[in-house]
C-alpha cells in the first residue's frame, strides 16, 4: 500500500508547468523581443541611410566619369521636397530615376539643388548633399569643387 501511495504522489508532481511559470516565460520572451526588435529597427535604419549615402556618391562619381569619358554633359537635380534625384545626359535624356524610400533628402546646397558635369569631367560646383533617417542620424555626401571628390561623412564640411 505504501508503494501504491508513492507512485501516485510523483505522479503528481510530473503533471507540469503551472500556468504562472508559463506567464512569466510568455512575459520575459515579450520584452526579450521587443528590446531585441527595436534594436533591429534601429540597425536597419542605419544600414539604409549608409546604402542610399553611398548610392548617391556612386552616382556623382559615375557622373563624372561618364562625362568626361563620352565628352557629353551630366546634370543630376536634387528634390529634396519629393525625397528624389534625377541623372540626366546631354539635353535631356534621363538615365536615372531614384525615389528615396525611408531616407530622407533633407538638404542640398548646391544651387538651385542641381550639379552639372561637364565634358570634361569637372563640375560646375561642390557641394553636399544632407541625409536623415527616422532616428534622426544624418549623414553628409560631400563633393569638392573642380576635383569632384567625394566622400561620405558623418561631420559636415568644414566651410558650413
Amino acid at each position: 500500500m505504501k508503494y501504491h501511495y508513492e507512485r501516485c504522489n510523483s505522479a503528481k508532481s510530473n503533471r507540469g508547468f503551472t500556468l504562472i511559470e508559463l506567464m512569466v516565460v510568455v512575459g520575459i520572451i515579450a520584452v526579450l523581443l521587443t528590446v531585441t526588435g527595436r534594436a533591429l529597427f534601429i540597425v536597419k535604419q542605419n544600414h539604409d541611410l549608409n546604402i542610399t549615402a553611398r548610392q548617391i556618391e556612386a552616382a556623382l562619381k559615375d557622373c563624372q566619369a561618364s562625362a568626361f569619358y563620352s565628352g557629353s554633359w551630366y546634370k543630376v537635380y536634387f528634390w529634396p521636397s519629393i525625397n528624389r534625384y534625377r541623372v540626366y545626359r546631354g539635353a535631356g535624356e534621363v538615365v536615372k530615376d531614384v525615389q528615396l524610400e525611408n531616407i530622407k533628402l533633407h538638404h542640398t546646397n548646391f544651387i538651385d539643388h542641381r550639379v552639372d558635369f561637364y565634358s570634361t569631367g569637372i563640375p560646375s560646383m561642390g557641394g553636399t548633399v544632407t541625409l536623415k533617417n527616422k532616428n534622426g542620424k544624418t549623414l553628409y555626401v560631400i563633393m569638392t569643387p573642380v576635383t569632384a571628390r567625394t566622400r561620405v561623412s558623418t561631420e559636415p564640411p568644414d566651410n558650413w
